[in-house]
């Protein structure tokens, strides 16, 4: 009787793990702290779900520098105290490099289809890393959640 309680005690503890979406990311190397208030992102619709295919970004630079950015994806999710880098799975190189203008504004597209697996409930963020011709960088981050997304 007491091994039959121990392999369903371990089955149980097995099962808990699958459920709790077990996929564990490398974690960013854009801590919260490195993001900045010079250039910042913004989503521009009200709602992202888990159907949401795409969203479009707006970047405002609020300096007089003008900022390079590339046209590459990066979405990261809040997982054990870190944010971590969901992998695009597209694995491509980006050879695109754009321009912000000093106190401008931009937009973009940013795909979610093709590019990632369905999204489940969680908290989010997508991640841009801008660099000046004097060397300097910024790092914006637009957050969002799905379903119960942790705070």
């Amino acid at each position: 009787m007491k091994k039959l309680f121990a392999v369903i005690a371990v089955l149980a503890v097995m099962l808990s793990f699958a459920g709790c979406g077990g996929t564990k990311y490398e974690v960013s190397d854009y801590d919260t702290a490195a993001t900045n208030d010079l250039v910042q992102l913004f989503i521009k619709q009200r709602t992202v779900t888990d159907e949401t295919e795409e969203v479009t970004l707006t970047i405002e630079n609020l300096t007089d520098k003008d900022y390079t950015y590339d046209a590459g994806q990066r979405l990261e999710i809040w997982q054990d105290g870190h944010w971590c880098v969901i992998p695009d799975e597209q694995d491509f190189v980006t050879m695109q490099l754009l321009t912000l203008p000093g106190n401008a504004t931009d937009e973009v597209t940013f795909s979610f289809v093709n590019h990632y697996d369905k999204l489940g409930d969680g908290r989010y963020r997508i991640v841009m890393n801008f660099s000046s011709m004097d060397g300097s960088t910024a790092i914006a981050a637009a957050e969002f959640g799905i379903g119960r997304a942790e705070k």
